[in-house]
């Protein structure tokens, strides 16, 4: 008699769902549930696993009963009667078989809500990360992606596979995931198996039905008891160090043109005889990187992804970035370097004679780039403004807009919405976050002004600050861009702010080029009038 030529409410009774679903997918999908636990008027379902060593297999698969008791999988202290005398012995997990539960269900009596952990030292192999807002384990992989390893519920622990095969390789081990099913039904079936085994490879279960003597409101039950093991992959193809898959694939990057005008390339393998052979891209590659500085670092010279890797570049070129060869195959991850090779151009005249000194001279060289020597200047300025004075000129950004620092740029390519995104940042580390009330507080003879920049003009005026209007006009002007372009729709006004800057649709990188000129030369006056001690001006605290 096959399931599907009876009544559906006599399948639900006779478990196969989980028969003929559940059991046969279990280690073939890329999600493994480890742990289930579900108890209704009409159900007692129970799904639980626990390591066993390699060795045990046989034993484990030799009976359908469990091979602990759940309350024993703790530390846990045993005496024994030895030549007459008392032993006191210390079971890590309550057994002597050396079986460990994978999945931890932790209870305290009704006094606090009971959750679930997943063996520590799993955690701590894949160096998960317990994301405790979705109760999900978070693993990174070498571009920083987090990949989701387990999810975490009262009721239900999933796990991926790949990851368990991978610890139960290197461990020597193979997961027992163990069944213990039972469902009550108020109908009496005419006809219906009582009792069934099955056992095929690492599967082992009974499964039983019988009528309720005497019947209550419930007349009859099912009830499955028995388990799966889930092997490890082989330890030579887990692909955990030392047991890789495959040996490092090193991608070819164009180098050079031939007499034809054909590419000349080259493989990345940092053990090649090329490795200094500098490799041109186009400054769009850093996209990517500038639009997740949560997780990217772009600064002079270097670009990193959190601690897990960094790499050496050229970014004070005014056109390309530029990489050593042997530094794209020895730093980048294989992913990577895929990125960076659709943006590989053929080289076009040199490196920037900062790198040129850096790498090759061994020198100390500043920062070519406007943007780069702005924010080194901006973070020195700050820094040393508050020693001297005793306030900060300009507030620290909040949590969520410091990542308007991190990426302020050149616009890398000459989009409207790259060129809105940084006269915003630029706004706000310049105007919005001007330091208004030691600002007035300093201001001799008091400043009666409520805007922003016209507080700062008071306060530079009164303080002697030589040609102030033209640095308050560069921030009026980068005020007025900002409020007609990014805040409001485009209008007239947008119009007629971008024609007395000169603005045109070809020029953006440009324009912003000159703010972060006019920003850094403030900058420089007000460091030069307030902060030098050669200054003939008292500094004002």
């Amino acid at each position: 008699m096959t399931t599907e030529s009876i009544d559906p409410n006599l399948n639900w009774l006779l478990l196969s769902d989980w028969r003929e679903m559940f059991i046969p997918r279990l280690g073939r999908e890329a999600w493994l549930t480890v742990y289930f636990d579900k108890i209704t008027e009409d159900e007692n379902l129970g799904v639980f696993s626990a390591l066993i060593p390699n060795t045990y297999v046989e034993t484990s698969l030799s009976q359908t009963s469990w091979d602990f008791r759940l309350e024993n999988l703790y530390p846990v202290c045993v005496t024994n009667q030895s030549q007459g005398s008392e032993e006191v012995a210390y079971l890590r997990f309550g057994n002597w078989h050396e079986i460990e539960p994978f999945v931890i269900h932790r209870s305290f009596d009704g006094i606090r809500d009971p959750y679930n952990e997943i063996l520590e030292e799993f955690r701590h192999f894949h160096r998960l990360y317990h994301d405790f807002d979705k109760n999900q384990l978070l693993k990174f992989d070498q571009r920083g992606d987090e990949i989701v390893v387990a999810k975490i519920e009262t009721n239900k622990v999933e796990v991926r596979l790949k990851q368990v095969r991978q610890f139960l390789a290197v461990k020597q081990m193979h997961l027992g995931i163990y069944l213990d099913l039972k469902r009550y039904s108020r109908l009496l079936p005419n006809d219906f198996p009582n009792k069934l085994e099955h056992k095929e490879d690492l599967t082992y279960y009974q499964f039983l039905t019988e009528k309720f003597i005497p019947e209550d409101k419930h007349k009859s039950f099912s009830y499955l008891l028995g388990k799966k093991l889930i092997s490890p992959f082989p330890l030579n193809r887990c692909g955990i160090w030392p047991f890789e898959e495959k040996e490092e694939e090193y991608i070819n990057f164009i180098i050079g043109q031939d007499e034809n005008g054909d590419s000349i390339q080259y493989s990345c393998n940092p053990d090649a005889p090329h490795y200094l052979t500098p490799v041109f891209f186009r400054r769009e590659v850093l996209t990517k990187y500038y639009a997740h500085p949560e997780r990217y670092s772009v600064k002079d010279g270097f670009l990193s992804c959190q601690g897990l890797w960094g790499l050496k570049l050229d970014n004070n070129h005014s056109e390309y970035i530029i990489v050593f060869l042997g530094d794209l195959g020895r730093d980048l991850p294989s992913d990577e370097r895929l990125y960076w090779r659709s943006y590989n151009i053929p080289p076009e005249g040199k490196m920037s004679q900062t790198n040129l000194k850096r790498s090759f001279q061994l020198e100390f060289a500043d920062a070519e780039q406007i943007d780069l020597i702005f924010k080194h200047r901006f973070v020195r300025f700050s820094k040393k403004w508050k020693a001297v004075m005793g306030w900060s000129l300009f507030l620290e950004l909040a949590e969520a807009d410091q990542h308007l620092f991190r990426a302020l740029r050149i616009p890398l390519i000459n989009s409207q919405a790259e060129f809105d995104s940084q006269v915003l940042a630029l706004t706000k580390l310049m105007i919005d976050s001007l330091n208004e009330g030691e600002i007035v507080k300093a201001t001799p003879g008091g400043n009666t002004e409520t805007q922003g920049i016209s507080k700062l003009n008071q306060f530079l005026k009164a303080n002697q600050y030589l040609n102030y209007q033209e640095h308050i006009q560069f921030l009026r002007n980068l005020q007025s861009l900002r409020s007609s372009s990014v805040a409001h729709r485009k209008g007239q006004n947008y119009h007629n702010i971008a024609n007395s800057l000169g603005l045109k649709e070809n020029n953006r990188a440009d324009i912003l080029k000159n703010f972060l000129v006019e920003a850094r030369d403030f900058l420089l006056s007000l460091e030069r009038h307030f902060l030098e001690p050669s200054s003939n001006e008292t500094p004002i605290s």
